[in-house]
């Protein structure tokens, strides 16, 4: 749900779009910093990067890019960092405990309402993810065009 293949292909050659992006990838981000992604570029063509185009209080949403450069196309693969695969899956788990234990203490029906909250809460995690992905696949897109 929370993972997403792309591959870029360019005219370049692999030392080309290795060297493209090692320009555009510093190893930590710093504050004020001009460059787009955080990370690592080997010369072997790995790729373990982060989006830093919206650095701040929504940088949990970042996906993880890592990739191989193979001549001249990128296979890249987006996915969640390792801290938020783990907050989603406490939540996933805990919220039916939860609702299970307050239904059987209050039998309240409306208590189990709280189900479409998790339904819409993964919804807009997706939507968000998705988003930072596609914006993260243009920017990678227009340093090879």
């Amino acid at each position: 749900m929370f993972k997403k293949s792309h591959i870029i292909k360019t005219s370049l050659s692999k030392e080309e779009i290795i060297a493209i992006l090692q320009t555009k990838v510093e190893n930590f981000h710093r504050e004020n910093s001009k460059f787009d992604f955080e990370g690592n570029v080997n010369l072997s063509g790995e790729i373990n990067i982060k989006p830093t185009f919206d650095y701040g209080p929504r940088e949990q949403f970042r996906p993880e890019i890592l990739g191989k450069i193979h001549g001249n196309q990128m296979d890249l693969e987006f996915q969640l960092s390792a801290m938020m695969k783990k907050v989603l899956w406490i939540i996933i788990l805990i919220e039916p405990l939860f609702i299970g234990f307050v239904y059987f203490k209050t039998q309240d029906k409306q208590v189990l309402l709280f189900f479409p909250f998790l339904i819409v809460f993964m919804v807009i995690f997706k939507f968000t993810f998705d988003s930072k992905v596609k914006k993260a696949i243009t920017l990678l897109e227009s340093y090879f065009k």
